[in-house]
């Protein structure tokens, strides 16, 4: 889909759907790709412009009226959330490995078997969303660029009314956008404000998503846009941490439980009694306790990075006076001015989304 160099100054009806048509046209792309086997890339390609698809129709639903398929939207938005537990046990695997040589022998075994899990996991889940992309995507986009690709304009002889413009539209977008993402963002008080993090930072996500476009007309996009990068990395990794804890809790949770199964049965039984084949009972394998030292490694780690990271966030983002919160508001504001009389021609050629990093770092974890 060709993006017109006025693309600010058109209809919003116009703009909005020119965009949506090309991260469309981008994730049908993807969808090719893993036809084709390129696994890899293709599922990042297909994340990212799904992602980029639904941002753009959430945040300009009010811009204009279209009559989109209800089990289209309904099964696009399934496709996006199954993509998630393969990518955060990606994200988890790539944190465990960067420090997976500082560990004694002792803690490596648990180490080994927490990252034999994920791993499992991750490959499961991305074999599941690929027989899903397959199989449904194709129908699912044919269905959507139908509606997107043509729409009508009514208008009145008598009251004539020029209408609104995708800078315009994507002005109004973004102060209600704004407001939301400083809401979300207030409610974090403390570390274990999880649900709130996580809320805030999708509201940054979203916020991004939505000023991203308008970047090759507007110098004033790229601060707003980088700022919140920031802070979606620091809130992306407090989230897998807190992803990850879980998976380390519960593992260490089965452990125990195994461990208190055979101290019930020393007890009652005796260790030196026979079993009913009469065979003497199994000892618990040593692997189990070594394996309970590296969890609790992990564990240690954890929580070391979750405090250091929520340090990070209250120092510099947490509170009206926070320095990064400020330079943020700043920045929409001054966007805000430039979107009331925006450039007809951009000032470089438009060009795609910069690339999100497919396997995230431990310190950066882009969305």
């Amino acid at each position: 889909m060709k993006i017109p160099a006025d693309l600010l100054a058109r209809p919003a009806q116009e703009s909005v759907r020119r965009l949506a048509l090309g991260q469309l046209e981008r994730a049908t792309a993807a969808r090719q790709q893993l036809v084709e086997g390129d696994r890899e890339e293709a599922l990042h390609d297909f994340r990212v412009a799904l992602r980029r698809l639904r941002s753009l129709l959430r945040s300009h639903r009010s811009a204009f009226a279209i009559a989109f398929p209800k089990k289209a939207l309904r099964r696009l938005a399934a496709l996006a959330r199954h993509t998630n537990p393969g990518r955060d046990a990606e994200v988890q695997l790539a944190w465990l490995l960067s420090f997976a040589a500082e560990l004694r022998p002792t803690e490596r075994p648990g180490h080994r078997a927490l990252t034999r899990e994920l791993a499992e996991r991750r490959d499961e889940c991305y074999r599941q969303v690929e027989r899903e992309i397959v199989r449904d995507f194709a129908g699912i986009a044919e269905s959507l660029g139908a509606r997107l690709v043509t729409y009508r304009v009514t208008v009145d002889l008598e009251h004539p009314e020029q209408p609104q413009s995708f800078a315009a539209a994507t002005r109004e977008a973004l102060a209600g956008g704004a407001s939301e993402f400083l809401d979300k963002l207030a409610q974090i008080q403390t570390v274990a404000d999880e649900s709130s993090g996580h809320a805030a930072r999708i509201a940054a996500k979203r916020l991004r998503y939505l000023i991203e476009p308008v970047a090759p007309w507007i110098a004033a996009a790229s601060p707003p846009i980088e700022l919140l990068k920031s802070l979606q990395d620091l809130l992306g990794e407090l989230h897998d941490g807190q992803l990850l804890a879980a998976q380390v809790a519960q593992a260490l949770g089965e452990i125990e439980a195994k461990r208190a199964q055979r101290l019930i049965a020393d007890t009652l039984d005796g260790p030196h009694l026979l079993d009913g084949s009469g065979k003497a009972p199994q000892v618990a394998p040593p692997l189990r306790r070594r394996e309970r030292a590296g969890l609790i490694a992990i564990a240690k780690r954890l929580g070391a990075r979750r405090s250091e990271l929520f340090r990070s966030l209250a120092e510099t983002w947490l509170g009206e006076s926070a320095a990064k919160r400020q330079e943020l508001v700043a920045a929409l504001a001054e966007l805000d001015l430039s979107l009331a009389a925006p450039p007809r021609r951009p000032a470089t050629r438009p060009r795609r989304a910069t690339r999100e990093a497919r396997t995230p770092k431990a310190a950066s974890h882009k969305r």
